[in-house]
């Protein structure tokens, strides 16, 4: 038992390393709107990565995911989302995307709401 602790608590440790280290690669959130659009993460992301009104797919913005992490989930995904092979997304456009969803604020800071500064 305490082996399996010991190699859990390594794995994850190794994985939060990966996951963390480099910074995503370049990419423009303009292409990165369009490619979201066109391969219709929109139906279960919401538009803005928010959560589409069905609740088919989670929440992936604000707040994102290690640019790693979330490659790794679109080229592998869990559950049901479909796999986005790179024949099919290229890298360029999954940087693209991640650029997009990366600018991604649903919500104002409150100091920038006119009506909340009295």
């Amino acid at each position: 038992r305490m082996r399996k602790l010991v190699l859990v608590g390594l794995l994850a440790a190794t994985a939060s390393a990966v996951f963390a280290q480099d910074p995503p690669p370049p990419g423009s959130a303009d292409r990165g709107q369009q490619a979201y659009m066109k391969y219709m993460c929109y139906t279960c992301h919401g538009t803005l990565g928010q959560r589409a009104d069905r609740g088919t797919g989670p929440k992936i913005a604000p707040g994102m995911l290690p640019y790693a992490a979330f490659a790794l989930q679109v080229r592998t995904p869990r559950l049901d989302m479909p796999p986005y092979r790179q024949r099919f997304l290229s890298d360029q456009e999954l940087a693209d995307i991640y650029a997009y969803l990366a600018l991604t604020n649903l919500s104002p800071d409150v100091k920038e709401i006119p009506l909340l500064n009295f």
